[in-house]
């Protein structure tokens, strides 16, 4: 039996469509909301100088939140700064926030600074969802776990594996680790590397609320779907 639009849009609800690379340009923004539209997407995360452009192109599609993207690529900036960026992209229009944690102090094992910072951005969200993300790719299993509990701690809603900028990607086992540890405490959403059906619906049913994909990957994934319910 074919899977009528209906479910594919469930697919869309499952994913924050991204465009945060450094080169990405104007047309690109356009295509993204273009796309974010077409699938019915839940979320589209662009880098902060483009989210009154998204926005705008977004402004008839109240199902499609626009997230804001915090300290990224390194998670690096300072405590205020990370406020800032959290206050401005809000006032932009901004409804939920993903954060990349200071992955250096934690390494450092700087606990406290690391939760006190999440629960600032946290803090001055108001109430909007904050992913924390936590950059898997440079950490050990052990930090992967200290991480969770920090975010947990500190207030988010989501932990997230990546910012999608590392080297190596996410991984079915570290979704594996990250659930095994967190339970039902706290959303995982998945992002780096995520590049087929296959691989998102395996880590769907490994507990995985939402997934960062960029566009050219989501396009791929969107096909795939279709694809495959044109066969059955």
């Amino acid at each position: 039996m074919t899977v009528k639009m209906p479910a594919l849009m469930n697919i869309g609800r499952l994913i924050d469509l991204s465009a945060v690379r450094a080169n990405v340009d104007e047309k690109e923004i356009e295509l993204l909301a273009e796309t974010a539209k077409k699938y019915k997407c839940i979320a589209v995360y662009v880098m902060p100088c483009f989210v009154p452009e998204i926005k705008s192109l977004l402004w008839d599609e109240p199902d499609i939140l626009i997230g804001g993207a915090v300290g990224f690529p390194s998670g690096a900036d300072s405590t205020s700064t990370k406020v800032a960026q959290a206050k401005e992209q809000i006032q932009e229009g901004c409804q939920e926030l993903d954060m990349v944690i200071n992955v250096g102090k934690l390494l450092s094992k700087r606990y406290s600074y690391v939760e006190e910072e999440i629960k600032a951005v946290v803090d001055i969200a108001g109430g909007l969802q904050v992913k924390v993300i936590l950059e898997v790719a440079y950490l050990t299993d052990d930090e992967i776990k200290k991480g969770c509990e920090l975010s947990i701690n500190g207030g988010a809603k989501f932990v997230k594996t990546g910012t999608g900028w590392a080297d190596k990607p996410t991984t079915i086992n570290h979704i594996k680790l990250i659930k095994s540890f967190v339970g039902d405490s706290i959303k995982i959403k998945a992002a780096g590397g995520i590049r087929d059906l296959d691989t998102l619906i395996k880590m769907k049913n490994l507990g995985v609320s939402r997934f960062g994909i960029g566009l050219k990957s989501a396009q791929k994934i969107f096909e795939e779907y279709i694809a495959l319910n044109k066969s059955r």
